[in-house]
């Protein structure tokens, strides 16, 4: 019989949550006057959330203690203004932060970081880390600015150093080309094929998510810093499906002439080793009914955590999200296991 630690056991035990995110005020305002109508990323409507809401549902819904961060489209909204990037990052981590010293049993946070601007995202790593910040986060791409990119090189240095946690957190694509003087919805018909047929995050947040990971393990990014430890959303994206396919072809063509990325050749076997050290997964969103069939194929029941995505998953949809985990995990993992994915997994990572 497992031991009482007062978190309880199985189904039953209290969750942390490694993928929640904040809406205040100044925030919904700001994206607003970036252009992002009627909602962020196209969506039909801002979320609404308030603190209160926030922790009623975590009362509601079994959990401990949520870390929170700024979801898409992030706090550096229009790609050709830095001191407004700059400006509304600063303000978004002090809002978390403060959070965090009102509640700090139950909210931690992941800081946003103002890149593009690299020497910007530098001196807000360590004006966060000051502010109590539990890691950071991380959009699949800063207007273009993906994560393999030679250019985050400094950031890794400071971030390896520190042994930080990245969050990683979906966003629309971006090509390099893409326009610099067009911010909000209508830049989605610059960025992304069939705006004009899906809501960005029905398809091009799963696959933006899976980009930016292969470009981080195929670029060396992942092996150069060994001290950084990702958390990728939504049960690995597309990773599963795609996983063999850019590790072998990648090994098979090799690096592109003209690429701006060194080229690490991996087996299957060897990518999978090093995710299997340095990557953590949630479970937010509907990645319960297959997905982590897949996934439970590859990584044990020690690379998961739980997420709810509040409240870009409005918090009534959130509850019946759960009842679908609750349904499916026992059918995979046994209940130290999903002690592990509730809880301990998430408490042995972010409570060092």
């Amino acid at each position: 019989m497992a031991k009482d630690d007062g978190h309880g056991h199985g189904l039953s035990a209290a969750k942390i949550d490694t993928h929640s995110h904040v809406y205040p005020e100044f925030y919904r305002q700001a994206v607003i006057a970036a252009g992002w109508t009627p909602g962020p990323d196209g969506n039909a409507a801002p979320p609404n959330w308030t603190i209160e809401s926030h922790l009623g549902f975590m009362d509601h819904n079994n959990i401990e203690k949520s870390y929170v961060s700024c979801s898409s489209p992030g706090t550096f909204l229009k790609p050709d203004d830095t001191s407004a990037g700059v400006a509304l990052t600063q303000q978004f981590n002090d809002f978390t932060a403060d959070l965090k010293k009102q509640y700090p049993d139950r909210i931690g946070f992941f800081a946003s970081l103002p890149l593009p601007s690299v020497q910007d995202a530098l001196d807000e790593i360590d004006r966060a880390s000051t502010l109590g910040a539990d890691g950071f986060v991380f959009m699949s791409n800063f207007h273009g600015l993906y994560h393999g990119d030679p250019k985050m090189k400094p950031v890794y240095d400071k971030l390896n150093a520190r042994g930080a946690i990245i969050f990683i957190h979906p966003t629309n694509p971006c090509p390099r080309n893409a326009a610099s003087d067009i911010s909000g919805t209508p830049r989605l018909d610059y960025v992304a094929p069939l705006m004009n047929v899906f809501q960005a995050p029905t398809l091009e947040f799963i696959f933006d998510t899976t980009r930016t990971v292969a470009d981080l393990i195929t670029s060396g990014t992942v092996t150069a810093n060994a001290n950084v430890k990702w958390i990728i959303p939504h049960c690995g994206a597309a990773i599963p499906a795609v996983l063999d396919r850019f590790i072998r072809i990648a090994s098979i063509l090799g690096p592109k002439e003209g690429s701006d990325r060194g080229s690490v050749l991996y087996n299957t076997t060897a990518a999978i080793g090093l995710m299997k050290k340095q990557f953590w997964f949630d479970i937010a969103g509907f990645s319960i009914q297959s997905q982590i069939w897949s996934m439970a194929r590859i990584f044990g029941p020690d690379k998961f955590t739980y997420g709810s995505d509040v409240p870009f998953t409005a918090f009534p949809a959130a509850v019946g999200l759960t009842g679908e985990i609750n349904k499916t995990l026992p059918q995979l993992f046994n209940n130290q296991e999903i002690d592990m994915i509730f809880r301990e997994n998430a408490h042995g990572l972010l409570s060092k």
